[in-house]
């Protein structure tokens, strides 16, 4: 009998251990075969998150988008600089000194110096095509394409400056009374043109330039006799510094410096040397007009930058 119990003990205990097994096993693999939908179902929880996060930057960065095109663009920028601060070469070297501002109200003057030129009707016709008004700082020409030019400037819209009429630095500023025939001349000559006489005029080399041999006193009391302002400017063609920069270069140079100012008058060239102010206008125009800046040609109402003055 004791044997029989045992054996029966024995029988019970590998059935028992059977059963354990074999509920491990069925257990193993309810685990096995549920934690992969269990892991798929917080995955798809999780991506779908992920998905609603990426939503709501992208919405973000949009918004963002569109309130700078209508927001302040805040630029951080070195101070300006007075002439004392500023080396202005006889080349037409330029201020480059800047002010933080806002982009929204930002009024740009485009100016031609130099002309006219092979390049004065096709920059004419850009900006006839972009319906941009500009200005024009030009030099004596008696030949029938100039005056056709000047014509055209006044005929279509565009203030017509007066650079000087000979452009040679050594006749103009030699004496008070050199640079007043030299001025005459060319006020004179445009009326005859035009039928108008122009208010601005540009210093060839800008008002601080140091190959004046009279005091510029003297000079701007030439000009105001006739009621004429003079101005320089605060964003410079990179073409100025070097003849062969590329359209890239010219258009993002031009940009960032713009970007510095309330007000940017920006000298450009007229000139068969110059040739990609030509070749960048129509970008450059189009890049400021997404910036909503207010391209604009010169009037009395402006406040004239000057490179002998603070600004």
């Amino acid at each position: 009998m004791t044997g029989d119990k045992t054996e029966e003990q024995r029988t019970e205990y590998r059935r028992r251990r059977v059963k354990r097994i074999k509920r491990t096993i069925i257990t193993l693999c309810i685990i096995l075969l549920v934690l992969p939908t269990i892991l798929s179902v917080f995955l798809m929880a999780r991506v779908s998150s992920l998905q609603s996060q990426i939503n709501d930057i992208i919405a973000g960065t949009a918004e963002k988008t569109e309130e700078t095109d209508t927001q302040p663009d805040v630029v951080q920028a070195s101070v300006k600089k007075t002439v004392s601060d500023v080396s202005v070469s006889a080349s037409e070297g330029a201020v480059s000194s800047k002010s933080e501002v806002s982009a929204k109200g930002k009024e740009v003057y485009l100016t031609f110096d130099d002309g006219p030129g092979t390049q004065t009707a096709e920059i004419l016709d850009i900006l006839k095509k972009e319906k941009v008004k500009a200005t024009f700082f030009v030099t004596g020409k008696e030949d029938a394409y100039s005056k056709k030019m000047y014509k055209r400037i006044v005929e279509e819209g565009h203030t017509l400056g007066m650079h000087s009429y000979s452009h040679i630095y050594d006749n103009i500023y030699k004496s008070q009374k050199a640079f007043s025939a030299d001025f005459q001349k060319l006020y004179n000559l445009l009326y005859d043109v035009t039928g108008i006489y122009p208010e601005w005029y540009r210093f060839p080399g800008g008002s601080s330039t140091e190959t004046m041999k009279s005091s510029l006193g003297g000079l701007v009391d030439v000009l105001e006799k006739k009621k004429v302002s003079y101005i320089d400017w605060n964003v410079i063609s990179p073409e100025a510094m070097n003849p062969k920069v590329t359209k890239r270069d010219m258009i993002d140079g031009i940009m960032s410096d713009v970007a510095g100012y309330d007000t940017a008058v920006v000298m450009l060239y007229d000139a068969e040397n110059r040739p990609m102010t030509v070749k960048t206008l129509p970008s450059l125009i189009r890049k400021m007009k997404e910036k909503k800046y207010e391209l604009l040609p010169l009037d009395k109402s402006v406040d004239p930058i000057r490179h002998n003055q603070s600004n």
